[in-house]
């Protein structure tokens, strides 16, 4: 039952395009790209599969049962809504989704190429595993095993596909996906001019104790804001 602190359901519409639009501009999300959030009652909120990401309004989302069930009636949700259901099936501390096509984490997992942290932020990804096929995630079965794959992470990439980001929120799970990805960016460019520096195991630690602050997490995020003019009401 929602409690008084909690979003209404059109707010958390609003949190949604404007999730969806900040990703879309910095390249995260494209045409097919989803992002889903954990009401408070167990239902799952998730743009359209029809939704044009770049051009969204708060009626391009639809609302899924628990077990993904909707009525024929309503729009349709993305084809690809089984892998939002595995994860929040089995990760109850996970409230927020985002699935997109990023260009240079998708470069890495084409190639062979493990995420491995060469920028500060990209620490707070953690261990970023592959799932080993670029199969659209269409039923429970692949569903599951990235579920499986992801753990108890903060993300996961699809080889040759994109990647899976999830967070406690939109801001949280927008922010982290801009992390990943241009943690993926200085990677790919390092490699072209040499191996690149990739932080210790004690570096990477101390700076997730460090940086994974909330406020920081609000600087992005309103850097981006700022930087495309999208208004958050």
């Amino acid at each position: 039952m929602m409690n008084s602190n909690d979003p209404s359901e059109t707010e958390y519409r609003h949190q949604l395009v404007i999730g969806i639009s900040l990703l879309e501009r910095v390249g995260i999300i494209d045409f097919n790209g989803h992002f889903s959030i954990r009401l408070s009652d167990g239902n799952i909120l998730i743009n359209t599969g029809a939704s044009v990401r770049s051009k969204l309004d708060i009626t391009d989302f639809v609302i899924v049962g628990p077990d993904g069930e909707f009525s024929e009636e309503d729009l349709r949700p993305p084809a690809e809504l089984p892998l939002h259901i595995a994860i929040y099936q089995s990760r109850p501390d996970v409230m927020s989704i985002v699935h997109g096509h990023p260009r240079w984490s998708t470069l890495l997992t084409s190639t062979g190429n493990k995420y491995q942290v060469t920028m500060p932020q990209g620490a707070l990804l953690g261990d970023v595993p592959t799932y080993p096929s670029p199969m659209s995630v269409t039923n429970s079965r692949i569903a599951g095993a990235i579920a499986k794959k992801l753990d108890c992470g903060r993300a996961a990439l699809l080889k040759a596909h994109g990647s899976v980001v999830t967070g406690i929120d939109v801001l949280e799970t927008t922010v982290l996906a801009i992390y990943l990805e241009l943690n993926a960016e200085r990677q790919v460019r390092a490699s072209m001019l040499g191996t690149p520096y990739i932080f210790s195991t004690e570096e990477t630690q101390s700076l997730q104790k460090g940086l994974a602050k909330r406020g920081l997490y609000e600087k992005c995020w309103n850097y981006y804001l700022a930087k495309y003019k999208l208004e958050t009401n």
